[in-house]
């Protein structure tokens, strides 16, 4: 039963998408046609450097651990091990990190408590970016008070009640996960500048990330918001969908998420069809990104990370 829970959790956050936000798929396919071809080429060769520089950020975090396995090597094996984020229950883009570490001269102890750090860093700097876009925003504060349409109500609902669930079938295991995952930390020495660089570069690419986002959005109206209302729709996006457990990737909820808050400022039909660009673009070129792993000193044959898939924790 567990697993079948796992399994059918995107397709539930998915379908759940199609039904709140059914009525306007025609008018944002439309829109999407009509989109500038120049500007989401930019947008994607931008989200092929986010996603190069994002992965190596890991090599940061882990020298704030105490290890130096090499920038490239480090950024190898985060790139090809996020594709596994995939599979169902979300969890083996980071179990299979921890497995392939020692390829790259790291511990699996200390592959394992760089994640939570990892995790941690990358979640305080998403809330930063949304926190001070959403102050700076005016607009977007006045707009949150407008509640969506009933549908959407309604998918937000039952999302929740999923994630609960979720949660709650599996309390034990994570929690169990969490504790074994903190405990390296607290016994290896921390260095404070490694990790704040890591912090700062995070912070960094996530306004870098808001940026496109804001270019996409030119590519589908000849207006934009400024950059504070768009730190806020990526900062609290991402989270939505960081939050929504069991959920691979978020798919499906941190795009109707981000449609129901650029649909404060703009027609729903392009905000949908923004939403669902922006997730197409971004696993373009995280594909793109993995294939180019392969061109630059190829570590093994790419099955040999789907053997994370099958390993114990």
């Amino acid at each position: 039963m567990k697993i079948w829970i796992k399994r059918m959790l995107p397709l539930v956050a998915v379908g759940m998408l199609l039904v709140g936000f059914g009525s306007q798929l025609p008018a944002a396919a439309a829109s999407a046609a009509n989109a500038n071809g120049l500007l989401l080429l930019a947008v994607f060769a931008g989200l092929v450097v986010y996603t190069w520089f994002n992965a190596s950020i890991w090599s940061d975090v882990l020298a704030g651990l105490g290890e130096n396995p090499g920038r490239v090597k480090a950024t190898r094996l985060w790139i090809r091990s996020e594709v596994m984020k995939w599979l169902p229950g979300g969890i083996w883009g980071y179990a299979s990190r921890v497995v392939k570490a020692p390829e790259i001269g790291v511990e699996r102890s200390v592959a394992g408590a760089s994640l939570v750090a990892e995790l941690l860093l990358t979640i305080a700097a998403w809330s930063v970016l949304a926190l001070v876009g959403l102050i700076g925003s005016g607009r977007l504060l006045a707009g949150l008070i407008e509640l969506p349409d009933a549908a959407v109500v309604q998918v937000a609902a039952l999302l929740g009640v999923a994630a609960c669930v979720v949660v709650l079938v599996f309390r034990g295991r994570l929690w169990r996960a969490i504790v074994g995952r903190l405990a390296p930390l607290r016994e290896r020495s921390w260095k404070a500048s490694s990790l704040l660089r890591a912090f700062a570069s995070y912070l960094g690419l996530c306004l870098f990330h808001a940026a496109l986002l804001q270019v996409l959005v030119l590519a589908f109206l000849p207006e934009s918001e400024g950059l504070t209302f768009f730190a806020t729709v990526d900062g609290m996006a991402w989270l939505i969908g960081f939050f929504a457990i069991g959920v691979p990737g978020g798919i499906g909820v941190r795009e109707a998420g981000m449609a129901w808050l650029l649909g404060q400022v703009m027609p729903m039909p392009e905000a949908v069809a923004i939403a669902v660009s922006w997730r197409a673009l971004q696993l373009a070129a995280e594909m793109s990104v993995l294939a180019g792993t392969f061109l630059i000193r190829p570590l093994r044959p790419f099955g040999t990370c789907l053997d994370a898939s099958r390993a114990g924790l």
